[in-house]
């Protein structure tokens, strides 16, 4: 296992988000990449879902600033 493994950070079922959450990560300089989406059909209804991956070594600077840009602020 090395700090630049690749491991998911999180998963949505909106691609859109997903690459919401890249482009916020790449301005703060956190090198990721969203997966392939994936559509898996259970009782034949499709489910979509975006995964959006980060180096192991970067997981606790991407979490902390998607919780600080995407957590609503109290006022």
């Amino acid at each position: 296992m090395s700090a630049n493994d690749m491991v998911c950070l999180a998963t949505t079922s909106d691609p859109a988000e997903a690459r919401l959450w890249r482009e916020i990560l790449q301005a703060e300089g956190i090198d990721n990449q969203v997966g392939e989406d994936l559509t898996v059909y259970v009782d034949n209804v499709p489910w979509n879902q975006a995964d959006l991956w980060v180096h192991r070594s970067q997981v606790e600077a991407a979490t902390a600033i998607l919780e600080r840009l995407l957590t609503p602020q109290l006022s």
